[in-house]
C-alpha cells in the first residue's frame, strides 16, 4: 500500500516541530515558565536550588514532602543527616552546600528539632549551571540512634517529650541530664495553666502485669520530678501502657530500649 506524499510530509513536519521544541526547552532551557526540574518539584516537593543560591525556590508541595520525611522515614531518636550539594564552579562551594543543608534544616523546624540534625557537604556534577535550574541540591538520610543498656535519652517531637529508660530502671533522679531537662521544662510552664500527661511504657520482657506496673512506676517517677520542680500535682496525670504500644521490634536490644520510655505530653 502506497503512503500518500502529503501524509509523509505532514508526519515529517510534525516530527521536525517536536525536535525543535524539545531542544528549545530541554537543552537550551529557553522556554518561558518553569523548567523540567521545577515541574518535577511540583510533583515531589523536594527542595530545589538555583545556581549559587542558598535558599530553595518556593514549592507548594514542600509541606507534603516535609510531612512524609518526618513521619515515614525517621524513627524515634534517629538523627537526620542533610547533605548539601555544590558544583565545581559555584562560589565557596563547600560553604554554599552547608548553607543549603542548613536552609532545609530550618525549613523542617519546629516539627523536627534542629539539635537532631547533622549537616554535610558533597561535590556533585549534575549539569546545573548559571543558565539552567533549579535542581535538587541536597539529600537526606537517617542516622540510627543506638544506645547502651545503661543509657537514657531525651527525644523531643512536635507535641511530646520522650524519655528513654535504661534496662530494668524506673528511677530517673540519678540522671543529671534528664533532671536538668525536666527542670527547664517545668520553669517554662510553671506560670502557665498547661497540664501534663505522663505515660509509661515498657519492652515485652516480663509478664503483662509486671510490665504494666513497671510502666506506672516510670510515669510516677517522672511526675515526682515535675512536682519537685514546682508543677502542682493537680496538673499532672499518670498512666501506664505497659508493653501494649511498642514503637520498635522487641527482638533486638536497641528495639527494646526504644520501647522503654515515658511520654510527656504538655496540654496547653
Amino acid at each position: 500500500m502506497k503512503i500518500p506524499l502529503w501524509l509523509i510530509g505532514l508526519l515529517f513536519a510534525g516530527y521536525t516541530a517536536w525536535c525543535v521544541n524539545f531542544w528549545h526547552c530541554n537543552v537550551c532551557h529557553c522556554c518561558e515558565g518553569t523548567t523540567a526540574a521545577t515541574t518535577a518539584s511540583e510533583t515531589t516537593g523536594v527542595p530545589l536550588f538555583n545556581w549559587n543560591a542558598d535558599k530553595s525556590v518556593a514549592d507548594a508541595k514542600f509541606p507534603d514532602w516535609k510531612k512524609n520525611l518526618i513521619e515515614t522515614k525517621g524513627h524515634q531518636g534517629d538523627t537526620l543527616l542533610i547533605t548539601g550539594f555544590y558544583r565545581a564552579n559555584e562560589a565557596d562551594g563547600e560553604k554554599l552546600a552547608l548553607a543549603r543543608a542548613a536552609s532545609i534544616r530550618d525549613m523542617l523546624a519546629p516539627q523536627f528539632p534542629s539539635d537532631r540534625v547533622k549537616l554535610a557537604a558533597k561535590l556533585v556534577d549534575d549539569g546545573l549551571t548559571e543558565a539552567n535550574g533549579p535542581k535538587e541540591s541536597a539529600s537526606t538520610s537517617w542516622l540510627k540512634m543506638v544506645l547502651k543498656k545503661e543509657d537514657s535519652a531525651i527525644i523531643e517531637s512536635d507535641q511530646d517529650v520522650i524519655l528513654l529508660f535504661p534496662y530494668n530502671s524506673t528511677e530517673k533522679e540519678s540522671d543529671p541530664k534528664v533532671d536538668a531537662y525536666l527542670k527547664e521544662l517545668c520553669e517554662k510552664h510553671k506560670a502557665s495553666t498547661a497540664t501534663f500527661s505522663v505515660v509509661g511504657h515498657t519492652d515485652e520482657v516480663g509478664s503483662d502485669e509486671s510490665n504494666m506496673a513497671f510502666g506506672a512506676a516510670r510515669a510516677k517517677s517522672v511526675a515526682k520530678i515535675l512536682t519537685s520542680n514546682g508543677i502542682a500535682a493537680s496538673r499532672i496525670t499518670t498512666n501506664s501502657k505497659g508493653e501494649t504500644e511498642p514503637v520498635a521490634p522487641n527482638d533486638t536490644e536497641d528495639g527494646r530500649h526504644q520501647n522503654r520510655r515515658v511520654v510527656i505530653t504538655v496540654n496547653r
